[in-house]
């Protein structure tokens, strides 16, 4: 181990042993963990979209128009989904904030995080079936697509709800 790292280790030691240092790296740490999982969740999105792209694209060229519509509204609702997590509230407050958020609700908030973490891979795998679909099979991939991207929106509202609720 170098000195950096020994004197890190030595620095947040001295810090969890003044009162109120530890719990304050504590919550930090809460907050970047969560920061770190709503930029995956966003980066996902985005990839999902794409993919609805990438779909639209290869319907349009083979002259399969009937559905691009419904497809364009899929994937502007997909963008608005990432936009909703890529501009939520971050799950901290600063010194001067009138809002708090205790490390409590920073808890349940990366909980819920997560929870929308598996909302995602359901999307994705919903979009990722957008790429060999037949003709025939279309209108189930597009309901299918449609379920998750609703689901995945009303729990990121959610989300934004349970930050803004008072501490307990």
């Amino acid at each position: 181990m170098g000195t950096k790292e020994r004197l890190a280790q030595e620095l947040e030691k001295l810090a969890r042993i003044i009162p109120g240092i530890g719990s304050y790296q504590d919550k930090e740490d809460l907050r970047e963990r969560d920061k770190r999982l709503r930029e995956t969740l966003v980066d996902r999105l985005d990839g999902a979209g794409k993919a609805v792209q990438k779909a639209i694209d290869r319907f349009q060229r083979e002259g399969r128009l009937a559905n691009l519509d419904r497809l364009g509204r899929l994937e502007r609702k997909i963008l608005h989904a990432a936009d909703t997590i890529r501009f939520a509230p971050r799950g901290y407050s600063g010194v001067f904030d009138v809002v708090k958020v205790d490390e409590d609700k920073l808890e349940k908030l990366c909980a819920w995080d997560i929870s929308l973490a598996e909302s995602v891979t359901a999307l994705e795998e919903a979009a990722d079936g957008l790429k060999g679909v037949s003709p025939d099979m279309l209108d189930n991939a597009l309901n299918s697509l449609e379920e998750h991207v609703d689901a995945f929106g009303g729990r990121a509202k959610k989300r934004e709800r349970l930050l803004r609720q008072p501490p307990a």
